[in-house]
């Protein structure tokens, strides 16, 4: 919703020269929240942990939208600025009130039931960023881009009304009440300059001084934060998580197909403006059909998980639409491309997208101690996220530094390739995914 009201939010605010920060500040620290929430829902549980995160979400909605109207000689920051530290804010709520909801599932219904309910969660998000896009736009030219934020606040109190009369309290056993603050603080000096980086070199095409800089801070937080974590009493990311395979593997292809949920919305739309000659709200409306595709894949997924019981057969079979789905368009790239060819060739990798998305958070649920289901469970919301932000700046950076070399066409042939090949590694660790039965019964919540 936001994207398409960000230059006239720019204009409004006399800040061109920083607008892209409105995206990446609220990008930032909702990773960041992520696994934090997580850990959070796992200590006082998910009810109150979602309350809080939908009641601050309201609040940062209403900040960000007054930005600039209660200037603070205090703070003394522009409006501008003003704006970018109510959407960190903002993200900080967001970001938890996105993990928050997949586990709330696992704390409401036993896992034979979950796949359905993860389904169509996933298929909200992407109904929701399909509907978002055209709302935003619509509000910004009819009224004012402050009613993107003020829209939010009505529904915010709403969520918190319901969740306090009607949200069941999970039994689920708890983490002890020890708040890991270390842990934390090496967390976001490790994430915050390995996001930044990666936002530098997609824009650059090349890896600057500054990009190298903050890949080191991050990959020496990265160490201080593993120390910390084999250390801590109660780690705000329990490090046992990746001893087991089955949550070791999933991560790593949630990561995966992060880049092509985020990246190839981006990639798709280039092409269509740059190589099938078509405007941007063409190349949006096109596109249309194709998210409602992945939308319904979810569902899908989520109820042949709930029905079947088995997921292992799925995923490979998921894995190898998406990969034959690129590696189709990569090679009609080079020739005469279409509109037909490019969403037969996405509609069958978004297919396996689709079914991708709800199956890997049902396993980590299925084998996570109830103890550290919360946290378990935000790892998928993180590595998708982290996949989706580092690996379009990878993306991007390649497709930049390619198209110096070659065409277009050629650069993005070789991208496509690229996360092809990345798509067969994912597919072939899948391999060795161990088969565990899901489990018949589970814990379910009681009414407060």
């Amino acid at each position: 919703m936001l994207n398409v009201a960000i230059p006239k939010m720019a204009l409004a605010l006399n800040g061109f020269d920083k607008s892209a920060w409105i995206i990446t500040s609220y990008l930032l620290f909702s990773t960041i929240a992520t696994p934090v929430s997580g850990k959070l829902a796992d200590i006082f549980g998910a009810k109150a942990v979602l309350i809080y995160s939908t009641f601050l979400f309201g609040l940062a909605s209403a900040l960000c939208g007054s930005a600039g109207i209660f200037y603070s000689p205090l703070l003394g920051l522009d409006a501008i600025d003003q704006l970018i530290l109510c959407r960190g804010l903002q993200g900080i709520a967001g970001g938890a009130m996105i993990g928050l909801c997949f586990i709330s599932i696992g704390d409401l219904f036993p896992v034979t039931e979950r796949g359905k309910y993860q389904g169509f969660l996933a298929a909200a998000f992407i109904v929701a960023a399909l509907i978002g896009p055209a709302l935003g736009g619509w509000l910004t030219d009819a009224n004012s881009w402050r009613w993107i934020f003020f829209l939010n606040i009505p529904f915010s109190l709403i969520g918190c009304l319901l969740f306090q009369l009607s949200f069941p309290v999970s039994l689920r056993p708890r983490a002890q009440a020890i708040i890991d603050y270390a842990g934390i603080v090496f967390f976001i000096l490790f994430i915050a300059p390995l996001i930044l980086a990666a936002s530098e070199i997609g824009k650059l095409g090349s890896v600057s001084t500054v990009a190298g800089l903050e890949l080191l801070v991050s990959a020496v937080m990265l160490a201080a934060f593993l120390w910390r974590e084999k250390q801590a009493a109660e780690p705000l990311i329990p490090l046992s998580l990746f001893t087991n395979k089955l949550i070791a593997i999933s991560l790593v292809t949630v990561f995966v197909t992060g880049i092509g949920l985020f990246g190839s919305m981006l990639l798709l739309a280039m092409i269509l403006q740059k190589m099938v000659d078509m405007s941007g709200t063409s190349s949006g409306l096109a596109l249309t059909p194709l998210m409602v595709l992945v939308a319904v894949a979810s569902i899908a997924g989520g109820l042949i998980i709930a029905k079947t019981k088995r997921y292992k057969l799925l995923i490979l079979g998921a894995l190898a639409l998406l990969c034959l789905g690129t590696t189709m368009l990569a090679f009609d790239v080079q020739g005469e491309l279409t509109l037909t060819k490019l969403l037969i060739d996405a509609g069958i990798g978004g297919v396996g997208l689709g079914l991708l998305l709800p199956v890997h958070t049902i396993l980590i649920q299925n084998v996570a101690r109830p103890e550290t289901m919360g946290v378990a469970t935000s790892m998928t919301q993180f590595f998708r996220s982290l996949g989706g932000t580092i690996g379009t700046g990878l993306m991007s950076a390649v497709m930049l530094s390619l198209v110096r070399q070659s065409s277009l066409k050629g650069a993005v042939y070789q991208a496509l390739l690229l996360y092809a090949v990345t798509l067969v590694l994912a597919l072939l660790l899948n391999l060795f995914l161990p088969v565990v039965p899901l489990k018949k019964s589970d814990k379910k919540a009681s009414q407060e």
